[in-house]
């Protein structure tokens, strides 16, 4: 009985030795499972965490791409547009900064993993700078926009004052022209006076005083007429018409000298003795005389004559003067001159004063 009784007590240790250790078993599998399931809870935490960083990593990188593109940007805007070139240091100098920000970020990137929660703080501000400067970016567009269109209405103006000088140029040069024709018109009358002046002397020689400035002739009134009388010599109408038929032929028988002759004119002169009105009025009827002999010499040429020729009388108005002193002698005469005909030259002239106008 007691055999069995020790043998009974041994089973039962050994059933509660094998349920006890069974415990542990369990225990420890239990224990090792936890591990086993908190492993992978923390690898799987840790992949997420690596994934996490590598997608921040290529955000950064995509942002910094973007940043490099807008700086080659921005330095293209500046070397086109030198009008913005402050503007443009400064996004410059703001981009290099936020370069250095993001070259420590992507440094700060290969630290723990403690630092993770700092990176993604980094990379908001980063974000938000590039917001930033785009910003910036946008108002230099803007302002380089502004800058163009006032570029452009500048170049229409140059082109508009370009086209106004090249018309004016162009004017002037006409204006240029003219005067230059006005000109020669004037110094082609010149020429024509020095050439009837040459035909005059030819045609006359020295049988009477020609004025080498004006072509006019002066005759003594003693030689023409007795003291007081308006009526021609006898003897003074032969040396008369010696003179004034050669002189009427230079000036009215030549169509190049006359087209541009105006009129001739005989003058009658008289000394200050006596009143002037009696002077005046024989001084005139002497005129008349001349004129009178003169449409005698040719009935062919009345005409002409009739066109070119007029006379009148000057009383004393024009006295000949010696060393201050009135030359009595000289002052009774009859002139006979010519003028030129001027009014081509004035037209011309009036012409280039209305266009320079």
């Amino acid at each position: 009985m007691r055999y069995n009784r020790s043998r009974s007590s041994d089973q039962n240790f050994w059933v509660s030795y094998a349920d006890l250790m069974a415990g542990l078993l369990f225990v420890f599998i239990l224990l090792i499972g936890a591990i086993v399931v908190k492993y992978v809870y923390v690898q799987t935490d840790l992949k997420g965490i690596k994934n996490d960083l590598e997608a921040q990593k290529k955000v950064l990188h995509i942002a910094q791409v973007e940043l490099s593109q807008k700086q080659r940007d921005f330095l293209r805007l500046r070397s086109d547009m030198n009008v913005t070139s402050a503007s443009l240091q400064i996004a410059k100098e703001l981009l290099s900064q936020k370069e250095s920000s993001l070259d420590e970020a992507t440094a700060r990137l290969q630290l723990s993993d403690r630092e993770i929660e700092n990176l993604k703080k980094l990379l908001l501000d980063t974000e938000l700078a590039r917001d930033e400067v785009k910003g910036e970016l946008v108002a230099s567009q803007m302002e380089l926009g502004t800058t163009t269109n006032t570029l452009k209405l500048k170049e229409g103006e140059l082109a508009l004052l370009s086209a106004k000088l090249l018309e004016n140029s162009a004017s002037h040069q006409q204006l240029v022209e003219d005067l230059n024709l006005t000109k020669s018109r004037i110094k082609n009358l010149t020429g024509i006076r020095i050439k009837v002046v040459q035909e005059l002397k030819s045609k006359l020689g020295k049988k009477i005083n020609i004025d080498p400035n004006s072509g006019a002739i002066r005759l003594p009134s003693s030689v023409l007429f007795d003291v007081g009388s308006f009526e021609l010599k006898p003897e003074a109408q032969k040396q008369l018409k010696e003179t004034l038929q050669p002189y009427l032929d230079v000036l009215l028988n030549d169509d190049t000298i006359r087209e541009n002759i105006d009129h001739i004119v005989i003058e009658g002169h008289t000394d200050s003795d006596g009143s002037y009105m009696h002077n005046l009025d024989l001084s005139q009827k002497r005129a008349y005389s001349v004129m009178a002999f003169i449409y005698s010499l040719d009935e062919k040429r009345t005409a002409l004559l009739q066109k070119y020729l007029s006379a009148n009388g000057r009383s004393y108005s024009d006295l000949i003067l010696k060393n201050g002193v009135e030359d009595k002698e000289a002052s009774r005469r009859i002139e006979i001159k010519f003028n030129l005909s001027n009014k081509k030259a004035i037209e011309e002239i009036e012409t280039f004063l209305n266009r320079k106008e």
